[in-house]
């Protein structure tokens, strides 16, 4: 069985629920709509915010989206991943995402982020906004990091907007009394939460449609179904659902019905 014989049978141009969708063809729901609206309130006011929600709601996909719509004359976009927890790991990553060297004692490393901060707002009139995903993952001393690269000017200037994305852990840290400084610093609280049942059926809907599929090629008893195993996490009801459209080829079904879904939980 090859992913180009499901496709064709299903009269599908590509893989509808691949991870690899261009920014054009997210799918936008209600619910990522008010935290895209929320996120460019945060850029426009500057600042640093959190977004936080459960592990494959679409926090990533979120960021992407608003990196790619942002305005390239006013604001550029750098993306920081960091999972490791040295505190000097996270400076070189940070200093890598903003095209700088990442080599040197910490103490240089943060000096040439702030100065690149500077440079893009006073010389550019460019408006860096940086997104640090999985920001959940960082240690305290990572975190007070984020309040001194954020102090200019006596801290009278806001030269860069930053936006730390993770799990609802993130909350929970930031109310330690030792990173009290970075709490009080937050202008803006965003949370993106598990889609609801409506919100399943235009995404698994909207994912065939952009692909060349046929309306009603999910059942609503199957899609119901997806929503109710996956919690309503976009990424695990777009794997269910990829898997439940595997069993539906494998018995030569027309259709994805509620039993072919069945068949991947019982697995």
């Amino acid at each position: 069985m090859r992913q180009s014989d499901i496709l064709s049978y299903f009269n599908l141009e590509k893989h509808p629920f691949d991870k690899e969708i261009s920014t054009q063809e997210l799918i936008e729901l209600p619910s990522n709509i008010k935290a895209h609206g929320e996120l460019q309130l945060l850029i426009e006011t500057k600042g640093i915010g959190i977004l936080t929600g459960p592990s494959g709601c679409g926090k990533s996909s979120l960021i992407r989206k608003t990196a790619h719509t942002l305005n390239p004359g006013l604001y550029r976009p750098f993306y920081v991943f960091h999972s490791s927890l040295s505190t000097a790991d996270f400076y070189q990553s940070f200093a890598a995402a903003m095209n700088l060297s990442p080599q040197g004692r910490r103490s240089s490393i943060f000096r040439r982020i702030k100065e690149q901060i500077i440079n893009l707002n006073d010389q550019q009139r460019i408006h860096p906004v940086i997104f640090i995903d999985e920001a959940h993952s960082l240690n305290t001393d990572s975190l007070k990091e984020i309040r001194m690269l954020t102090n200019f000017e006596y801290d009278s200037k806001n030269a860069c907007t930053i936006l730390l994305c993770g799990h609802s852990e993130l909350i929970h840290k930031l109310k330690l009394n030792i990173l009290s400084s970075l709490a009080n610093s937050i202008t803006h609280s965003i949370k993106l939460d598990s889609m609801s049942g409506e919100e399943t059926f235009t995404y698994i809907e909207g994912r065939i449609n952009s692909c060349g599929g046929h309306p009603g090629l999910y059942t609503k008893n199957a899609m119901k179904l997806i929503h109710d195993i996956s919690g309503g996490i976009l990424r695990t009801s777009a794997n269910a659902a990829w898997r439940s459209l595997i069993k539906a080829y494998e018995h030569k079904s027309a259709q994805v019905e509620k039993e072919y879904v069945n068949m991947i939980v019982n697995q």
